[in-house]
């Protein structure tokens, strides 16, 4: 009988005792650990296994040495010291004001206190409490404090800065209650799903050793080929059959669709663990993670930075840019990295740099549609619907079909928004040609100029030129001039040249074209 699936587990303990398979990643935690750092921040994105992590450590320092029988560190030298643990998980407590995350705070450390025979509740604020708390239980043993989604209370007010760095300001406060406690403090480990500037929340902490994209935790997260092909080996197997094909097809399909994601120099390439196994439970190849969840500010952003994501292959980022930022200064770019839309897709070791782009198919696909969508000021069932219109008019070569479905869509815009920008069209109608074929492409540079998208069908390759309120036979006169067809004379499609114009008028929006067809060699 097959092992459960840990679906809908992050708890180390629940997942040990109940018939759960665990991927064993003991090796690197005791690597971490028994080496000279002793405080880590660790960034992930959601649903990437930080809350079983923080879970397991717990049990690791806790001295819960049966709940590890069989794993890898059960053979090693680790000495099974129990050490009291300070536990919190920032998503569980009241954050909706600064005084709330405060008193909620009290209250979880007086529950900690408590359960090891201690008091703190007389302490005159949070700050000392914590001091408190850290002191009376080093008397026990060293403390080790673990802190999971620290910065959920901030991105959760992200959409009000001043709101998002009250909150900052009481995290700040609470952190720097550790400082001087350096004697009784075992370890540190904390985890969140983006960096804010350690200036601006852990300067209390001294030496906080940020792996977030060192080789040291490139697997620590995320499941590698090897531990699925040895952890999920019976489920592959299932899954093979059920399928009608070979267990290497499924190995395919997964690589394909949830790997990807790289977060160091190194190439090291992790799976997302939520889609692997959301995948080999229910068998069908869908956007689990994508459709768990998205964050609400992510919205603000992209409609305000979407044009960087035009030039993205193009941009190379320093280690020190992807690592964090200020709450009033957030780039699109790095912040859907460290949300783990973005990752890391090649190195330049001369210049210490990083290129990005979408780890698979879940991600590209997913954020491109919610990409045109948040543009469009409309939803996914919407751009779905549009989707298959244009797509269609496209393969039939029906350019007043074609144009009417993209005025009924950009129709979702506001008014007020409707400026006069011609590249928040170009983006938003590159982003939503790049979900109509993968092998649209955008910005090409000919020995005549740029030309500003190509889209190939299964019969016609179209080359676009496109214009903010001026004719469209300009912009069709453009590509002529500037012969942008010639590279894709001998592509054995018809080619079919379109010049775009988006017309604005008080109250109207319209799209108009103008176009001529070209027999490829």
């Amino acid at each position: 009988m097959l092992r459960s699936l840990p679906t809908d587990v992050s708890s180390f303990k629940t997942l040990r005792t109940g018939d759960y398979t665990y991927v064993d990643k003991t090796e690197h935690m005791y690597n971490l650990f028994s080496g000279g750092s002793r405080y880590y921040f660790l960034s992930r994105p959601r649903r990437f296994g930080k809350s079983l992590l923080i879970s397991t450590l717990y049990e690791l320092f806790s001295g819960n040495k049966a709940l590890f029988d069989g794993l890898w560190i059960s053979t090693s030298s680790y000495d099974w010291q129990e050490y009291p643990v300070i536990q919190l998980d920032f998503s569980t407590i009241d954050y909706k004001t600064p005084q709330e995350l405060d008193a909620s705070l009290q209250w979880t450390l007086d529950a900690i206190a408590k359960s090891y025979g201690v008091d703190v509740s007389g302490a005159p604020g949070l700050k000392l409490k914590l001091r408190s708390l850290v002191e009376q239980l080093s008397q026990k043993n060293k403390v080790v404090v673990l802190i999971d989604e620290y910065d959920k209370p901030i991105l959760d007010h992200l959409k009000n800065v001043h709101e998002a760095e009250a909150i900052r300001d009481a995290l700040r406060g609470f952190y720097d209650a550790l400082k001087g406690l350096d004697s009784h403090l075992r370890a540190i480990f904390i985890t969140g799903v983006t960096k804010f500037a350690k200036t601006s929340i852990f300067s209390g902490i001294n030496n906080l050793n940020d792996i977030s994209i060192k080789p040291e935790a490139a697997s620590l997260l995320g499941y590698t080929y090897v531990e699925i092909t040895q952890s999920f080996g019976p489920h592959l197997e299932q899954l093979a059959q059920q399928h009608g094909h070979g267990v290497d097809n499924e190995l395919a399909l997964i690589q394909q669709w949830y790997n990807g994601y790289q977060f160091s120099d190194k190439d090291i390439k992790v799976y997302n663990p939520f889609s692997v196994l959301y995948y080999l439970k229910d068998a069908k190849l869908r956007n689990y993670w994508f459709e768990s969840g998205t964050p609400s500010f992510l919205v603000t952003y992209l409609r305000t930075q979407y044009d960087t994501l035009q030039e993205l292959s193009l941009v190379e980022l320093s280690p020190e840019s992807l690592s964090s930022f200020q709450i009033h200064d957030i780039p699109l770019i790095p912040l859907l990295f460290q949300t783990g839309y973005l990752t890391i897709i090649a190195y330049n070791p001369v210049k210490d740099t990083f290129r990005l782009g979408f780890p698979n198919v879940e991600v590209a696909d997913s954020f491109n549609k919610f990409l045109v969508a948040t543009l469009a000021h409309s939803n996914v069932v919407t751009i779905d619907t549009a989707q298959d219109r244009l797509l269609r008019a496209l393969e039939a070569y029906d350019l007043k079909q074609f144009c009417k479905s993209l005025q009924a869509l950009f129709a979702h815009i506001p008014y007020t928004l409707h400026i006069k920008k011609e590249s928040y069209y170009h983006s938003l109608f590159q982003f939503l040609m790049s979900l109509l074929s993968r092998k649209a492409q955008s910005e090409i540079l000919t020995n005549q100029g740029r030309i500003d998208l190509v889209v190939s069908t299964k019969t016609y390759r179209y080359i676009f030129e496109l214009k903010l309120n001026v004719d469209s036979q300009k912009a069709l006169e453009q590509i002529l001039n500037k012969r942008y067809y010639e590279s894709f004379i001998d592509c054995g499609k018809k080619i079919i040249l379109v010049g775009l114009s988006f017309k604005m008028h008080e109250g109207t929006f319209d799209v108009e074209y103008s176009s001529q067809e070209m027999v490829a060699k």
